[in-house]
């Protein structure tokens, strides 16, 4: 059975994100030659963005040495040894690669695809050369065996010669086809003819991976039809750095070296998944399920009455990947129980959902969960990624597998697990766990590029694929399925369903691949999720608890977003967050306090002084530190009246204290006002202590 939910979604984010990379454009200064050599020919296939992003920031060689330390310390798969025999092997890789693969004498080797996938995944397993052959390009088959489980156990790699005076290009069964491997021109563009001659003049084994890249996926030779997984396969290659299994494992390592006294408990005790919307407005929310591992009867505490409840602390600690704090959130669940639905929650594992407004960008969630009836509590953290949408190319947010009730409406959209103002209860996202003969519902938002108006019909193809792909056993499932993208909303965010039929599956571990494609572009988006099928008498089912929306409303999500941005650096996002949130909510000081913090900071004294003319700061008393700054930028501008006028305003709304007198003394001093100026010191200096 399909479903398929279509909602409009968001605004102006797009803007947003490419305002802060102008900025840094803008700003940045040329790195010294030998870090820019390290940065871009040495590290540049398995350093991750972030990492990437903190190295450009630095600013002195003392800072980008300690980096560079840092970045292969962390990698050592022996902290102990006197050696780096990860560091190591990659130079070892990497001269190879230019040895082998690039031009005599320029060391330009990494460069080339072949040198780039040597560098990344190491010598294959082997290497089968087809440098002629009636018909075919000179083609190169590298056959490995995994280095990790990010990717296939098995997978194949197939390089070719586009043309005689062109290097060997890596090949993709979707974007290359077999036309690209075959040189005669009577097959020109036909993927069918072309890959009966390839069949003819190479064999079967050859023709089988120009169809896919996996040893065991399905493969017609007769007509062409390239499988899903293998471009997934090129992604995660391409995508090895940012992978959040790469992630997690040099987050654990990073930890592995801080002193801390906290206590992390692994996942054997709880796990955490995720999912990233957009509003309407085009803000990014993360919600997060904290979901336990097994039932816990003392979840359900019982009165002194009798009557059976449920009360729950989840305190979620958001830091950014390199560490640094963003902003900390406690949310309370606490609900009555029926004896029967008290019954049911003790068999049943219990999760805890979470929202968090976040910026683009990687964060470490460290969340904590406390049973209130029992003091007993439980700490989890994990790698998270809100994603941003590239204005270029097609787009999916990511998979959640959600239960009853499913698409509960959520108008002012501050539910956790809401998008377009619809709920879904979560079930999963990177892991979901269900029981065998169920069916799987999956909804998901796809980005497309924005569109004029409400009437444009274009179609966006999905693809679903699952199976045990990676475990090799039987061949995978695959489901299509065509939708109209025409009432996607002015950014190009559309919210789509289905469900998938797993009742075939037999009990076991599966991945469930989707792929988009929509008309006119050459881009293909993906998605994944790990699945987990448990025999019907072995699995026990989830139930979950929300705590209520936080207060203050979209002031508070922008300001948190404002502070997620700029903890990342992102000083122009974090700028248009704290000015929304201003705007949005005028009696929360906080998004003023952050807001000139920043500007001050940054020394845009006229933004700053502009302040003065902000309605929040004539209805609610302002932080006397912002109240200064403010003051300041206006005389600073040559304007101290407008100084006069805001201290006057703030000294109705707030206890007088010695620095508001001083501040307004000196813009009075500076407007003309001798006589009061003198008045105002005398009482600044009666309230010094």
């Amino acid at each position: 059975m399909k479903s398929t939910l279509s909602r409009a979604l968001v605004g102006f984010l797009l803007l947003a994100c490419l305002a802060p990379l102008a900025h840094a454009a803008k700003h940045a200064r040329p790195l010294p030659a030998r870090y820019q050599h390290w940065l871009n020919a040495e590290v540049n296939y398995i350093i991750d963005s972030h990492e990437r992003k903190e190295f450009l920031s630095l600013t002195s060689d003392a800072q980008r040495d300690s980096f560079i330390e840092a970045f292969w310390r962390v990698r050592n798969p022996d902290p102990g040894s006197p050696t780096n025999s990860y560091k190591d092997e990659h130079y070892r890789r990497l001269a190879y690669a230019n040895e082998h693969y690039g031009h005599f004498g320029i060391q330009d080797g990494w460069r080339s695809d072949r040198g780039r996938i040597y560098i990344i995944l190491g010598a294959p397993k082997q290497i089968v050369t087809y440098p002629s052959a009636r018909n075919v390009r000179p083609l190169e088959i590298w056959f490995y065996q995994s280095p990790t489980p990010v990717l296939p156990p098995y997978f194949s790699l197939l390089f070719f010669k586009p043309s005689i005076g062109e290097d060997y290009k890596l090949y993709s069964p979707n974007t290359d086809g077999p036309a690209h491997l075959v040189s005669t021109l009577e097959a020109l563009n036909d993927q069918d003819r072309s890959l009966k001659i390839l069949r003819k003049s190479l064999g079967d084994e050859v023709a089988r991976t120009a169809v896919t890249l996996l040893p065991t996926g399905p493969a017609d030779l007769d007509k062409f039809e390239p499988g899903l997984t293998s471009d997934m396969l090129l992604s995660s290659i391409e995508g090895l750095p940012d992978n959040p299994l790469t992630q997690e494992l040099l987050n654990d390592r990073r930890l592995r070296e801080r002193v801390t006294t906290s206590i992390y408990l692994g996942s054997h005790e709880a796990e955490i998944s995720y999912a990233a919307y957009r509003d309407e407005r085009g803000r990014m929310t993360l919600s997060y399920l904290m979901a336990m591992q097994v039932a816990d009867p003392r979840l359900v505490g019982t009165r002194p009455s009798g009557s059976s409840y449920y009360d729950v602390t989840l305190r979620t600690n958001v830091r950014t990947a390199a560490g640094k704090q963003v902003y900390m959130q406690e949310d309370r669940m606490t609900g009555e129980l029926t004896a029967a639905a008290a019954e049911a929650a003790r068999k049943k594992r219990f999760g805890a959902e979470a929202r968090l407004p976040l910026a683009p960008g990687t964060y470490i969630v460290e969340a904590t969960l406390t049973n209130n009836v029992n003091q007993v509590a439980i700490k989890q953290q994990d790698t998270v990624t809100v994603p941003a949408a590239n204005p270029d190319r097609i787009g999916i947010a990511g998979l959640l597998a959600y239960g009853e009730p499913a698409g509960v409406p959520d108008p002012q959209g501050v539910l956790p697990f809401s998008a377009s103002h619809m709920r879904f209860a979560p079930r999963g996202a990177q892991n979901v766990f269900i029981r065998q003969g169920e069916k799987l519902p999956l909804v998901f938002q796809l980005w497309l590029n924005p569109a004029a108006g409400t009437s444009s019909t274009d179609k966006v193809r999905l693809h679903y694929l699952f199976g045990s792909v990676a475990a090799m056993r039987a061949d995978p499932t695959r489901d299509d399925e065509e939708i109209e993208a025409g009432n996607r909303d002015k950014a190009g965010d559309l919210v789509t369903g289905h469900t998938l039929d797993t009742s075939a599956l037999s009990a076991g571990s599966y991945q469930v691949v989707i792929s988009a494609t929509r008309e006119g572009d050459v881009h293909t988006a993906y998605a994944t999720l790990n699945l987990h099928v448990s025999p019907s008498e072995g699995f026990t089912d989830l139930w979950t608890a929300y705590g209520p929306a936080q207060e203050g409303g979209e002031a508070v999500d922008d300001l948190k977003r404002g502070l997620s941005a700029e903890a990342q650096g992102e000083d122009a996002a974090a700028l248009g967050a704290y000015r929304l949130a201003l705007t949005e909510g005028s009696g929360d000081m906080r998004a003023l306090l952050h807001l000139a913090a920043l500007l001050q900071r940054k020394g845009m004294s006229t933004d700053l002084a502009a302040l003065s003319q902000t309605p929040a700061r004539a209805k609610a008393a302002a932080p006397p530190a912002v109240l200064l700054a403010i003051a300041s930028a206006l005389e600073k501008n040559g304007d101290p009246k407008a100084a006069v006028r805001l201290l006057d305003g703030q000294l109705k709304l707030q206890p007088p204290s010695a620095e508001l007198y001083a501040a307004l003394a000196s813009a009075c001093e500076g407007s003309g006002d001798s006589r009061r100026a003198g008045e105002l010191r005398a009482r600044a200096a009666s309230l010094k202590p």
